[in-house]
């Protein structure tokens, strides 16, 4: 990842020369929405990896404000949030094959219920504005922020045949972590005021969440437990974004 940051940091710095665009306009917002792929050990279902986030694709909305302060060099801000869901089904899957070891196949079984991961925050960086064609431009960017990361609520509940064995019930945390944001897009001209936007991105931050209150339920041995564990998880999401923006 370093090396994809020098190789970025090193486009950005040759490639202001010679370019410049005739406009007056120099600041633009936009808002947009699209999709959040997961990748990494934030999509991995490996359960013996104790990052694996089992996380499908999920939303992401921003608001980006940019404004140029050379002719191809501007300063960029965005608030975004996304929220990624988890495959329970695959994650049910490995927990009754863990939980069911020893036993007669197909006797145990796990159902989880869970809400969504979710962050969202503030970003900062530089981004350039190439013109590649008639009102149509090329802006690469790398940015640099903290966001609000929270682990998805979670309820999971084993039996044995059809017989209620346990239920484990995890409180939502949420924590502040570094993220960055590396990534370019496209800037098409509607009119004088008006531009749509396309945006490719990756995103990665890392969270870690500790004494998060587990509640274990006893169902056959009438018991309560609470437990704290700690949580470690890497994001990475690949992000498609389209919108519209307002130039000034």
């Amino acid at each position: 990842m370093k090396k994809v940051i020098v190789l970025s940091a090193i486009v950005f710095l040759f490639s202001t020369k010679g370019l410049s665009q005739d406009n007056n306009r120099k600041g633009f917002t936009a808002v947009n929405l699209g999709i959040s792929i997961p990748t990494g050990n934030f999509r991995s279902d490996y359960f013996e990896n104790n990052e694996s986030g089992y996380a499908t694709t999920g939303l992401i909305m921003d608001f980006t404000c940019g404004y140029k302060i050379r002719e191809n060099i501007g300063l960029i801000a965005i608030y975004r949030s996304q929220a990624n869901g988890v495959d329970v089904g695959a994650y049910a899957q490995d927990l009754a094959n863990y939980f069911g070891t020893g036993n007669p196949a197909g006797t145990t079984s796990v159902t989880v219920e869970s809400n969504v991961y979710s962050l969202g925050g503030i970003m900062a960086g530089t981004y350039g504005a190439f013109p590649i064609a008639d009102k149509l431009s090329f802006e690469p960017r790398i940015l640099i922020g903290f966001s609000a990361a929270t682990l998805p609520a979670m309820t999971t509940e084993t039996y044995y045949r059809s017989t209620l064995l346990t239920t484990f019930i995890r409180e939502q945390p949420a924590t502040w972590t570094f993220s960055y944001n590396i990534g370019t897009g496209a800037k098409l001209e509607l009119s004088e005021k008006i531009c749509l936007t396309l945006n490719l991105d990756f995103y990665a931050a890392r969270a870690e969440w500790d004494n998060v209150q587990e509640v274990g339920i006893g169902h056959m041995s009438n018991t309560t437990e609470i437990y704290q564990f700690e949580y470690r998880q890497k994001f990475s999401t690949f992000n498609v974004s389209t919108g519209l923006g307002f130039r000034f």
